[in-house]
């Protein structure tokens, strides 16, 4: 399925300036001040994501605040199909000291390098990316471990305890791949297989710097050289001033403050590919140890098919009467959502849900529903169905793996009614 898009042309990414030196010093000591923030569930007390990063919902879920994990709560997503960026989370494994902002860096002078299996390694500023024909792409961005505790009915895994909220809808604007390797006259070699993406992070000592692989063809097809998100210049917290985003995959494969592109037979060895980012091929058993290599692994590419709802929120206490809920539907964009399914009682019985088709197949689509739900404890389920004949787990931990990547179990959210 080839997707389709409206293309805007001409669209420039200004560059911003500010005093950086200014800016890091009083962002690091502000940061200084802060360390582990909690874990879901926690007692410890909280810390504003707005005092944090100026501009951030103060409703936000902060994590962590170095670096910035922010979970956006689930009903706060309900009102907006493209989600603003005072809304969207934030997780990022490194970050620059400069990028602790929702304002864009300057986009002259920041330097990407192509090599590899290339005929001609280069060098680019990234200016002359906003002197391109630009592209837009309306698509779900979503951590690997959104979800991730609800893993824990079944035994906990390691990591942020995500609930519902490491997601959101957003509008990136840029220059396909495909497009800059044609202006730049590059012949990839016949052997390249991988394409693998840097950032320009600050790792802790004794880390390495982040990196992801992706298939080469997958990224030929399908992924832009990010400049813009929603109409804006790319704020610098969410990878600015140039991200790597590849539509229908994991957020952690969008690679933030891009900086080098390598043409490549294999996948990296980075420990950011293999073993993180991975999930068993077949299932184990839950708690059980799982030590991935490439044949046993696959790593946190295309998403899942997923159903999740934002209104009412899981615990909400309802009246009596009809109930409407609401929610988004998403997979990786090779197929169209065929169905939501809703059931009212637990799985026992299903009805439809209305469901809207959004700008492109890379988007979410919402659905809405109405339920009659008796007086008590209740517990509605929900499922998306696309038209590959890809759903969900009734039970989502089939899927358990020890740092609870890729959740797609039904969706089942208990409410009280009366």
């Amino acid at each position: 399925m080839e997707p389709s898009f409206n293309e805007p042309r001409g669209s420039e990414s200004p560059a911003v300036s500010f005093d950086r030196r200014s800016f890091v010093k009083g962002a690091a000591a502000a940061f200084a001040s802060t360390i582990l923030i909690r874990e879901r569930g926690s007692a410890a007390p909280l810390v504003s994501a707005e005092s944090l990063i100026a501009g951030k919902d103060p409703r936000l879920i902060v994590h962590t605040a170095a670096p910035a994990v922010f979970e956006t709560p689930a009903e706060l997503l309900a009102a907006n199909q493209i989600t603003p960026t005072s809304l969207l989370f934030i997780r990022n494994n490194q970050q620059p000291a400069e990028a602790i902002t929702i304002k864009p860096l300057p986009l002259a002078g920041w330097k990407i390098e192509l090599s590899g299996m290339v005929d001609r390694p280069q060098t680019l500023d990234a200016k002359l990316l906003g002197e391109m024909e630009q592209v837009e792409r309306e698509m779900v961005l979503q951590c690997s471990g959104n979800g991730r505790a609800l893993f824990a009915a079944s035994a906990k895994t390691k990591g942020t305890q995500w609930g519902r909220g490491g997601m959101a809808n957003v509008r990136f604007g840029g220059v396909s791949l495909a497009a800059l390797l044609e202006r730049l006259a590059i012949e990839i070699k016949h052997e390249a297989r991988f394409l693998t993406v840097e950032g320009k992070d600050e790792p802790a000592t004794g880390e390495q710097d982040f990196e992801h692989s992706i298939p080469l063809q997958e990224a030929l097809k399908k992924s832009v050289l990010a400049l813009r998100m929603n109409g804006e210049p790319l704020p610098a917290i969410h990878g600015g001033p140039v991200r790597l985003v590849t539509p229908g995959y994991y957020g952690t494969m969008h690679v933030k403050w891009l900086s080098h592109l390598r043409f490549e037979s294999r996948e990296s060895g980075h420990t950011s590919q293999i073993p993180n980012y991975r999930t068993p091929r077949e299932p184990i058993k839950a708690g059980e140890p799982f030590v991935p290599t490439y044949e046993n692994s696959e790593p946190n590419w295309r998403m899942k098919v997923k159903c999740v709802v934002l209104s009412p929120a899981a615990g909400a206490k309802l009246p009596v009467g009809e109930v409407a809920v609401s929610g988004v539907a998403f997979n990786d964009g090779e197929a169209k959502i065929e169905t939501v399914l809703i059931s009212p009682d637990a799985g026992r019985n299903w009805q439809p849900a209305q469901l809207d088709v959004p700008s492109g197949p890379f988007a979410c689509y919402r659905w809405q529903a109405r339920l009659n739900l008796p007086r008590g404890p209740a517990q509605i389920w929900a499922m998306a169905i696309d038209t590959l004949g890809r759903s969900q787990p009734l039970d989502g931990a089939v899927a358990w793996n020890p740092q609870g990547y890729t959740w797609n179990g039904v969706e089942k959210i208990d409410l009280q009614i009366g």
